[in-house]
């Protein structure tokens, strides 16, 4: 367990520079500035006012054990690296990244309004710019099912784990039997239909999320590649009826 006297991590170069952009990169980034504004608003409406709920127990799933370095990565608004740096074993530092400065901004603002320093950087979550086996945890909401080549971003997020840390990753699943019927029904004609009108994306960012939903791994899936990526004692637990899921894995010595 990292102490609060061990050296912070370091970031490699300017955390200031854009990311490289893969081919999916600059259609992404875009759909989410143009949503950031609302990003919140959109969330608590859709969740139901779920969702801080579903980060608070991925906070508690994380294990803090006090004194730790903590990495939130596509960390949006910034609530769940908040969170982070509310918790009871109170982390030595929480750090927090996205590769839209859009989100970053108003990460900055939510944490300056709430008195808190966050340090935050540009980065893409397959090419983060820090050294290998810097941070104790490592988290991602709502991030994993947006990246470009999903196993190689669980492969980089071990990579800047130490031996023995954790990750953990709050995302949406794909949902069985008539719990999925309805919840198929409610992410394609529901989710799309209000998202797209309050923002008014003309990317249509909510009707690429919904599909995103329905392309990724459920959760039994999702815990075979974490464990092919390098972690071990991977655990999930769904919430929502099936329709999110909390992953928490070790990353092997």
């Amino acid at each position: 367990m990292t102490t609060a006297t061990e050296p912070e991590p370091k970031l490699r170069g300017d955390s200031a520079v854009d990311p490289k952009d893969d081919k999916r990169g600059p259609r992404v980034r875009a759909m989410f500035a143009g949503i950031a504004r609302r990003y919140d608003l959109l969330n608590r409406i859709i969740s139901g006012g779920r969702d801080q709920a579903w980060r608070r127990k991925t906070v508690k799933m994380a294990g803090l054990r006090g004194g730790e370095q903590v990495l939130d990565v596509c960390c949006g608004t910034g609530d769940l690296a908040l969170m982070f740096h509310r918790a009871k074993a109170k982390p030595a530092r929480v750090v927090a990244s996205d590769f839209t400065p859009e989100m970053l901004r108003l990460s900055a603002e939510k944490a300056g309004r709430a008195g808190i320093s966050l340090p935050l950087f540009a980065g893409d979550a397959l090419h983060l710019p820090l050294p290998d086996a810097c941070f104790d945890v490592v988290s991602v909401g709502y991030g994993v099912r947006n990246f470009q080549d999903i196993d190689a971003g669980l492969r980089e997020l071990a990579r800047v784990l130490k031996p023995g840390g954790r990750l953990a990753i709050l995302e949406a699943t794909p949902a069985r039997g008539l719990i999925g019927r309805f919840a198929n029904w409610y992410i394609n004609r529901v989710v799309p239909w209000v998202g797209n009108r309050l923002t008014g994306s003309s990317d249509r960012a909510y009707s690429y999320l919904a599909d995103s939903i329905q392309l990724f791994p459920d959760a039994a899936a999702l815990k075979a590649r974490l464990e092919a990526a390098g972690f071990t004692d991977v655990k999930f637990r769904k919430l929502n009826l099936g329709t999110m899921a909390i992953h928490v894995g070790i990353r092997a010595s």
